[in-house]
């Protein structure tokens, strides 16, 4: 009994901390519970993201979705009306990490890079609001309320004093706030059914890498992270349970979240079962390591992401709601990039050099780790 006990306190001391780094997991069973016809639609979305990628996936046409944000800053005190270069700095890492132009790709270990993925997926602060009127993208209302939780949705609606939605089928709309319970964040996956509480919640410590955000997680991949729960992806251990399916190939097999920045390889029970000696992808964007310790979405996850626009977010294709809408890929870009520095390992400038590893450092923000032999 008292081993069964134990076992119990166990499992809920995990959930708790679980609950600590994101709470989309436990929001999405409470729109299950509260919305039937949520629950139907979201027990649908994995087979259909499976037959959308067989049949359409290969033949789609390469372009840079550009997804326009509305930031909705509900306030109750001036610290958590943060600034507009504080937005700012999110929507730059956002595209950075989005398009695998973040400088820590250097991080990134050797055995994961071929399948590291550009997402081919980018974000803009809306220019223009639902009447058509002009706007920065940015929405500031000050409140009542101290801070807020995940239950009932209070920060997404101004009858409860936080601020309504623009229309979710055509913006990402990102409410950050005093988030409490030690969320950092939380985000509303998609499905067929027309959510009327859509969007990410972001706690104000946790948004970009200015201002009020704090260590460990002040390199705004909070966002980055919920933004790929909203775009479909799941965290990288599985829904529910150990060794769970994350319903994405090209990721390990892995026990539970990690914290803090484990040394690779990190391995688990999981490792062994699924013959995956690298151990887990913990530097993966969908786990629960510090901001510093991320770095990459995979190719797996990015054809669920593009599958989840096309299927659930189909507005986000084409727009103006935004500079530059929709655009064709430079296939050349490649070719024609221009390095910028090179540097060693300890960061510090050097010039090429045989049988040590380098790093180029380009102009488009691109990282490549290269080793000259002699």
């Amino acid at each position: 009994m008292r081993s069964l006990l134990t076992i119990l306190l166990l499992s809920i001391s995990l959930c708790s901390n679980a609950q600590h780094r994101c709470g989309t997991s436990i929001y999405t069973e409470q729109l299950s519970a509260k919305y039937e016809d949520y629950s139907k639609a979201r027990s649908k979305v994995n087979k259909e993201t499976e037959d959308w990628i067989k049949k359409n996936y290969h033949d789609q046409i390469k372009t840079i979705i550009k997804i326009p944000v509305v930031v909705h800053v509900v306030w109750n005190t001036n610290t958590e009306n943060i600034s507009d270069a504080q937005i700012f700095s999110q929507i730059d890492i956002l595209n950075k990490d989005y398009r695998r132009q973040n400088i820590d790709t250097i991080n990134t270990p050797n055995v994961w890079k071929n399948i590291a993925a550009d997402c081919e997926i980018e974000f803009c602060l809306a220019n223009t609001d639902p009447n058509g009127n002009t706007t920065t993208g940015i929405n500031r209302v000050q409140t009542n309320v101290s801070s807020f939780s995940m239950n009932g949705d209070p920060v997404m609606s101004s009858s409860s004093g936080g601020a309504d939605p623009w229309d979710q089928d055509s913006y990402l709309n990102i409410w950050v706030c005093d988030l409490g319970s030690g969320l950092l964040g939380y985000a509303s996956p998609p499905s067929s059914w027309p959510n009327p509480n859509d969007g990410v919640v972001i706690g104000y410590r946790y948004f970009g890498n200015t201002g009020t955000a704090q260590p460990p997680y002040h390199k705004g991949r909070t966002a980055t992270h919920e933004i790929g729960h909203w775009l479909n992806l799941e965290h990288v251990w599985g829904a529910w349970g150990s060794c769970g399916n994350d319903q994405v190939s090209d990721t390990p097999i892995q026990e539970t979240e990690n914290y803090s920045c484990p040394s690779f390889p990190s391995t688990s029970i999981c490792s062994g079962q699924s013959n995956t000696p690298n151990g887990d992808m913990f530097m993966n964007y969908m786990d629960y390591t510090n901001d510093a310790c991320m770095n990459l979405f995979t190719e797996g996850q990015k054809s669920r992401m593009i599958a989840a626009i096309n299927q659930y977010r189909p507005n986000l294709l084409s727009h103006s709601l935004c500079q530059g809408g929709v655009s064709a890929i430079n296939k050349d870009i490649t070719s024609s990039k221009k390095i910028v520095k090179i540097i060693d390992v300890l960061g510090r400038e050097t010039q090429e050099k045989k049988n040590i590893p380098i790093f180029y450092i380009y102009e488009n923000g691109n990282v490549e780790r290269k080793i000259i032999i002699d």
